[in-house]
């Protein structure tokens, strides 16, 4: 999908439209019409029999033309409409499915180019294309209409193009500075609770305003440049009147045409003239929806082809084959993993802070793409797995766990449609996690709405629904990123009891750990440190190299507690989701 392709789609419609327009523009001379034949009929004849006939006629005029006005903008309105009820789809998914750092503002693009395409601006448009048939007429009046006409709107494109060239310089300036203060005034917001604990506030918000300042001192650069070009535009509008009843005089007076014709003259320079001058003086509002247009299209054509072709039932048999990322920096975090394992295996993954653990997690889940290597499912490479196949058979709990706005039913269930018979699934799926205190106590229910984050639910309690979320209905491959990280000793070991039944049901498991704990139920142990696979072997043969080691990768688990990879590890996926 793209922006144009949808306009192509409205092309039969937007013609209709400005058919209608024709009318429109050819009605819209009826005021002016009037005011010649009752200067030239009534004041002549003094009769009121042709004042009244002239008066009904005109009126009826009007009357239709206000008719087809307000079908030409409630026609505008609805295909605007339409494109947005359009597009907007494919744009949250592309903005969901792509990693442009810029994609959070097509929401923003979407409404401006539905304003475009359903304002005043398009119906001057359609009305400054008909200012050729209008020049026609002027020109049988006289020539020399014309040719001022021709001139006139010369002048004024002229100018326009001119202002149009040094907005979309200021624009491109701009931008970079503009999307970073709102990328970090919406990081800070979310973190406002350490903020204001640590009052962080002063110190952001001058970095904040540095941000801004820069943006709008390009933009104040820019409208010093342009103003000039506007003024002289708003100087030509209010010296229409002039230049028009001037030439009409001028003709009079060398006896070329006569006062009637100088006032139709006058009348149609006005009709014909009078949308191209209001379209020079909202350029930068179209030349605004164009670039909205291109950014949206930008956002679409990043968005990765999604397979169609539906792969077999997956097993979870999983092998990563020279896995590589790197961050937005272009260094590696990870570079040359290699395993395979079968299906229905354990696989407990350590390695000092920073190693790049969660950003293994993150590849194997499919939260993010690598950028070298692959990581195969069944012998398919993950890109290949349809999203509606590959979403239900994974389960991923995050290092942050990352609940979403919405009921804790919505969040177990992935948001799915709502459906009764779903219930015993949500259920069991909160019993292996441990979770169904947290709906029972307190008379929460499955319906308690949560709060982005989870709030105002525990770390603990958020954790435990997350892994619920994972557990949903048995996946063939869960990815769990410090799963016990928030977890008691009673936690953990009914942690350690759901991966055994999830095991036994055949499912592939890789979780991430500073623990020893959970240790003893993998099949195989990857060692991970400094973005490399140190070694994988099975559960006993690592442990006894551990041992043999002084056990140096989990003797954090004594020391600093549950949380040692909270810190370095985060850090390496922060690196990566910002790739």
């Amino acid at each position: 999908m793209t922006v144009t392709s949808v306009f192509q789609k409205a092309r039969g419609s937007y013609a209709r439209i400005w058919l209608h327009s024709i009318f429109i523009a050819l009605l819209a001379l009826s005021p002016f019409l009037y005011m010649m034949q009752v200067t030239e009929r009534v004041y002549t004849s003094h009769s009121w029999e042709t004042l009244g006939f002239i008066t009904v006629l005109i009126g009826f005029l009007m009357l239709v033309w206000g008719m087809l006005d307000h079908y030409r903008t409630n026609a505008l309105h609805a295909v605007g409409y339409r494109i947005d009820h359009e597009l907007r789809q494919g744009i949250f998914d592309a903005v969901h499915r792509g990693d442009r750092p810029e994609a959070f503002r097509a929401y923003a693009d979407i409404a401006t180019l539905r304003q475009g395409l359903t304002g005043s601006l398009v119906e001057s448009l359609m009305d400054a294309s008909l200012a050729p048939l209008f020049i026609v007429v002027l020109f049988i009046l006289h020539p020399v209409f014309g040719l001022v006409a021709i001139g006139y709107i010369l002048l004024l494109a002229l100018l326009s193009a001119r202002g149009r060239s040094i907005w979309k310089t200021v624009r491109a300036e701009q931008r970079v500075p503009e999307d970073q203060a709102f990328a970090f005034g919406m990081a800070t917001a979310a973190r406002r609770e350490t903020i204001r604990a640590m009052d962080i506030l002063p110190g952001v918000r001058r970095e904040w305003a540095g941000l801004e300042d820069r943006a709008s001192d390009i933009v104040l650069k820019g409208h010093e440049r342009a103003g000039i070009l506007d003024s002289a535009i708003g100087v030509l509008q209010q010296a229409q009147l002039v230049i028009l009843v001037g030439t009409g005089a001028t003709l009079y007076l060398l006896e070329q045409v006569s006062a009637t014709a100088g006032m139709a003259a006058f009348i149609v320079m006005m009709r014909g003239v009078g949308p191209v001058v209001a379209v020079a003086r909202n350029w930068s509002v179209l030349n605004e929806v164009r670039m909205a247009a291109e950014r949206l299209d930008a956002v679409l054509s990043e968005e990765p082809e999604e397979p169609q072709s539906p792969l077999p039932d997956m097993q979870g048999h999983v092998a990563c084959d020279n896995l590589g990322y790197a961050g937005a920096d272009g260094k590696p975090v990870l570079t040359g993993i290699r395993f395979s394992v079968p299906a229905g295996s354990i696989v407990g993954v350590v390695g000092p802070s920073g190693a790049g653990k969660s950003t293994l997690m993150r590849l194997l889940s499919g939260g993010a793409r690598p950028t070298a290597g692959s990581v195969k499912i069944d012998g398919f490479p993950l890109a290949l797995w349809p999203a509606a196949q590959h979403g239900p058979a994974t389960g991923y709990l995050p290092q942050a766990v990352d609940l979403l706005p919405g009921t804790i039913w919505q969040n177990v269930t992935r948001f799915a449609p709502f459906d009764p018979a779903l219930t015993p699934a949500v259920t069991e799926a909160l019993r292996m996690a441990g979770a169904l205190d947290i709906v029972q106590g307190r008379g929460r229910g499955l319906d308690f709405r949560l709060l982005d984050g989870g709030a105002p639910l525990s770390g603990g309690q958020r954790q435990r629904i997350g892994l619920a979320r994972a557990f949903y209905r048995m996946p063939r491959v869960v990815v769990l990123d410090e799963p016990n990280s928030a977890l008691d000793a009673e936690g953990e070991k009914n942690l350690a009891y759901s991966l055994t039944e999830l095991k036994r049901a055949g499912s592939t498991i890789f979780f991430s750990t500073h623990k020893a704990n959970l240790l003893g139920i993998c099949d195989y142990i990857l060692v991970i440190m400094d973005g490399y696979m140190h070694s994988f072997s099975t559960r006993d043969d690592m442990l006894g190299r551990l041992n043999a080691a002084g056990n140096p990768l989990l003797a954090a688990d004594k020391e600093a507690g549950a949380g040692a990879d909270q810190g370095g590890d985060q850090d390496a996926g922060r690196v990566g989701e910002q790739a």
